[in-house]
């Protein structure tokens, strides 16, 4: 058997569906998901992580109104076909955004640039950490 899709963390002050949220986006970013992918069902899904259904129901309606997945009656949730559309003026300030961020965040762990290019290289290859 896989390693788990999703790992909550209950010690960690991000709600559960927010914990969701960012692994399965992170997830098809890396491409580990892919679209057409189908994920776990609500009911399977709360019950591996030993969660209520609601909480899954609130991650995959969030996860479907930004556009990263797509429900279909007979299927479930599936990876959307295409990420998100954007112009290329927004897709370029998002990205600046979020790398202004991570370097942010990798500055207040103390975490170095050949440290951070590794993970992010690691990330990328689709390596499981740990």
């Amino acid at each position: 058997m896989g390693a788990p899709l999703l790992l909550l963390d209950p010690a960690s002050p991000i709600p559960p569906s927010e914990q969701m949220r960012m692994q399965i986006r992170l997830l098809i970013a890396t491409g580990r998901l892919v679209a057409g992918d189908v994920l776990p069902s609500v009911r399977q899904l709360a019950r591996d992580l030993g969660i209520a259904p609601n909480t899954v129901v609130r991650a995959y309606g969030e996860l479907q109104r930004d556009g990263w997945v797509v429900t279909s009656a007979r299927r479930g949730v599936l990876v959307a076909p295409c990420p998100p559309e954007r112009s290329m003026e927004e897709r370029a300030h998002a990205l600046e955004r979020a790398v202004a961020h991570l370097l942010v965040t990798a500055h207040q762990l103390g975490v170095g640039r050949d440290e951070l290019r590794a993970e992010i290289g690691r990330q990328l290859g689709g390596e499981r950490h740990g």
